[in-house]
């Protein structure tokens, strides 16, 4: 019940960290804001495992598989949700992503030899289908079949990010370790890029306000590694991915409380949410 628990906590900082970035980037461009998030996440990872009892291998080899994650994600899997946007627009492209749980659980069973439940298959395909519903605002076809590789690709990442994980947890233990490394990779990463282009010209005009709310998206990200990555060490991909995944649940009561401007509750986001929360009970079934 603790891997849950964890999973669903993480879920619910990275909706908080949503709308906090939200925030930023009326003061802030996207990309200056992203480097404020990852530099404070990976600081903050680092602080945090110094303070802890946990015992550190930071030279053991199968760290190595963290730096791969910090390189897929949020780097190139980000390329792949930005082309996704500009080709196919937010609608869709979001949808295709939130399929991530599927390949997640699909990775786990042929990697790792997971072998799901009926509940906790039928819970993942409530939480995917629910998320679906929430996310999708209609868009008329002005794009290529092709194009739809962009978003599914960005899903294929993530679940593979959690499958990664998980399969180096299993050897060394130490979750939060694992969170410093890919935090710092993604940080080093993302900041070589930001210097080699012409982003790092935004700097001077970012405000101090937007940089704020990115530090705290950032605070939040940092707790969320915490939760994700500990229930990965705890349990299987198919139970904590699902539940990783499921943010947008979370989203829906803090943007109508936080971002009433922008985001209005209707009958087929409650049903939707209805959806995801009754996922949710399918998967903690075996856990209660």
């Amino acid at each position: 019940m603790r891997s849950i628990v964890l999973a669903l906590l993480g879920s619910l900082c990275f909706a908080f960290s949503n709308v906090a970035i939200h925030r930023g980037l009326q003061g802030t461009d996207y990309f200056t804001g992203l480097l404020v998030n990852l530099a404070s996440n990976a600081v903050l990872l680092w602080i945090f495992l110094a303070f802890t009892s946990e015992r550190a291998e930071i030279w053991h080899p199968v760290n190595l598989i963290f730096v791969g994650v910090g390189l897929l994600v949020p780097g190139l899997a980000r390329y792949f949700i930005f082309k996704g946007m500009e080709r196919l627009g937010s609608s869709i492209s979001s949808v295709l992503l939130n399929s991530a749980p599927l390949f997640a659980i699909l990775f786990a069973l042929f990697f790792l030899a997971e072998i799901p439940t009926l509940t906790n298959l039928a819970g993942a395909l409530f939480i995917v289908g629910g998320i679906v519903s929430l996310s999708w605002k209609g868009e008329s076809r002005t794009w290529r079949t092709a194009d739809l590789g962009f978003p599914l690709a960005a899903a294929f990442l993530f679940a593979l990010r959690d499958n990664l994980v998980r399969f180096g947890l299993l050897i060394i233990q130490s979750p939060i370790l694992g969170a410093s490394i890919a935090a710092t990779t993604s940080a080093v990463t993302m900041g070589a890029v930001y210097l080699a282009g012409e982003s790092r010209r935004n700097w001077q005009k970012a405000s101090g306000k937007g940089l704020r709310h990115f530090f705290v998206s950032g605070f939040l990200n940092f707790l969320s590694y915490i939760c994700i990555y500990t229930a990965l060490a705890l349990d299987r991909v198919s139970i904590v991915s699902p539940l990783v995944n499921s943010s947008s649940l979370f989203l829906l009561p803090i943007a109508h409380f936080m971002l009433r401007d922008v985001e209005q509750i209707t009958a087929r986001k409650v049903y939707a949410a209805g959806m995801v929360l009754f996922g949710v009970f399918l998967i903690s079934w075996e856990k209660l």
